[in-house]
């Protein structure tokens, strides 16, 4: 851990906002011009000056929603979600065209052959996120603004979240990238034009704004549609848990898991680990959103119709289904592009038949459904976590888009449990997720080290399909190899695990350069 991260660890909270009034007074005597088309292909969109935006409470509550506003605009992109950047790239075994139209998008992604071209390598509207937080980490601290300090400390909580939370996903993606900490607002700034950051810079930054929002999280408040208590530890688990597996294994990276998971709350029984798998989901009958088990979400409903990139490739055309079955339990609205490999299509299908895996239902969608019999004996097959709303006839994409929920910290904490060489804890943990799965106690008891990693991997697989979360736990398991082909033929490629960056941000900014190994 940084001398830097430690020594936040020991400010108080009035330390920190001090500091951080005191430097950013200093420019708030200049006028926030309208920000410009940055090089980064931010595209600022709020064009009120400092002199008439930042003055009241609402002011600042409205900038800080646009935070999230902006963070569900990246993540609903067709080719930019958290199935792309986290889940796709697993590739066939878990990924595959439709088999009913012989068709897939984003083959690129799935054959881990990017290059500058490819939609999905595009960061515009992540920066978008990151500049908006930059905005309410200058401004909101200023002594001018009418605010209670409660409500000043839930927006700069929440800008340091997002931030956060922001450069983690570019930092995973991209390794090296521009590191900017203030609002574009003129083309004169040297952020206007950015070099690429060194990854352990754009690291510590990201510890230093981890720890800051948890300063603030006592007032961070209960929506799950902005940063929780919860969410800030649950990013701070999944951020030492990366670092410990990817920026070497020292051990204070799993002290500061370990200390994030205890202020979660771990335990046997907790109700935020909900019984009912498929209730999680939202869509779903009840239409659950933002149930207990859900830590941090992007909003989403009928007027929006936004979850992009997750279940609108997974949708049918009318014609390829029986017309009793449309929308019922078919989604309808498209054509399909995409559908789970063979290999996991099995996965799936053999915890369901050996192991009486509840959470299937909710994950494979399947039956004799289509109307072309001699095409798979009219069988189809979709994911079916995030279908939405079937009750009008066409689908309605209206599920939330979820981040972060109970049971992922249920299994970091398993996953941190291994790494301390815990591993009959470890096993308890994996055996909450296991309940709730197969309705048995002590599902799994080998205790050997590689028979607890096996169960990692398999509950990952299982638990969180489409949720953006098992290409990273792959990576920080070092098992990725053993389920993409492509990848572990090109195992020691410079940099294989990154992404190019897109041509446009380049042709832009000159002083912008490929990652190495791509182009």
């Amino acid at each position: 851990m940084s001398q830097d991260m430690k020594t936040i660890k020991n400010m108080t909270l009035i330390e920190i906002k001090g500091r951080a009034a005191l430097c950013l007074l200093l420019s708030l005597a200049a006028l926030c011009v309208p920000s410009c088309h940055g090089k980064l292909d931010i595209v600022q969109d709020n064009r009120l000056t400092a002199s008439n935006m930042w003055k009241t409470e609402k002011h600042v509550e409205t900038s800080v929603n646009d935070i999230y506003a902006k963070m569900r605009k990246n993540f609903v992109q067709d080719n930019v979600s958290m199935m792309h950047w986290g889940e796709l790239r697993v590739g066939p075994y878990m990924w595959g065209y439709s088999r009913v139209n012989k068709i897939y998008t984003a083959k690129e992604v799935l054959e881990n052959n990017m290059t500058s071209s490819s939609a999905s390598c595009k960061w515009g509207q992540l920066y978008n996120v990151i500049d908006q937080a930059n905005a309410v980490l200058k401004y909101a601290p200023g002594s001018s603004i009418s605010m209670s300090e409660s409500r000043r400390c839930w927006a700069l909580g929440q800008a340091h979240f997002a931030r956060a939370y922001a450069y983690f996903w570019a930092v995973r993606v991209w390794g090296d990238v521009p590191l900017n900490l203030a609002p574009i607002e003129s083309v004169d700034q040297p952020e206007t034009y950015p070099v690429r950051a060194p990854q352990e810079d754009v690291y510590e930054q990201i510890e230093r704004d981890i720890a800051a929002a948890v300063s603030y999280a006592g007032y961070l408040g209960n929506d799950k549609y902005l940063a929780t208590k919860d969410a800030v530890n649950m990013l701070k688990a999944e951020f030492a848990l990366w670092c410990w597996s990817c920026r070497g294994h020292d051990d204070s990276w799993l002290e500061m898991a370990d200390e994030a998971l205890a202020a979660i709350g771990i335990k046997s029984g907790d109700p935020r680990l909900m019984s009912d798998y498929s209730k999680v989901f939202d869509g779903r009958g009840t239409k659950n959103k933002n149930s207990a088990e859900v830590v941090f979400a992007l909003q989403n409903d009928q007027s929006y119709q936004l979850t992009g990139g997750v279940s609108g490739y997974f949708t049918f055309a009318t014609a390829a289904v029986k017309k009793e079955w449309q929308s019922a339990p078919v989604p309808i609205g498209g054509t399909q592009y995409l559908d789970y490999g063979d290999g996991f299509l099995q996965k799936l299908r053999d915890s369901r038949d050996r192991n009486g895996d509840r959470r299937v239902e909710t994950n494979l969608g399947e039956g004799p459904y289509g109307q072309n019999e001699a095409l798979n004996g009219g069988i189809l097959t979709w994911p079916n976590k995030y279908i939405g709303d079937l009750s009008s006839g066409n689908m309605v994409k209206d599920a939330d888009m979820i981040y972060y929920r109970y049971a992922l910290a249920v299994m970091m904490c398993a996953e941190l449990r291994y790494r301390q060489g815990r591993y009959q804890d470890a096993l308890s943990c994996l055996n909450m997720i296991a309940f709730r799965a197969y309705g048995r106690d002590n599902f799994y008891t080998d205790a050997s080290p590689s028979a607890v990693m096996d169960a990692l991997v398999n509950e990952y697989f299982l638990e969180f399909p489409c949720e953006g979360v098992i290409w990273w736990a792959l990576i920080r398991l070092d098992r990725i190899w053993d389920y993409n082909e492509s990848l572990k033929a090109r195992r020691n490629d410079t940099n294989i695990l990154l992404w190019p960056i897109h041509k446009d941000s380049r042709s832009k900014n000159p002083k912008l350069t490929q990652t190495e190994g791509w182009y």
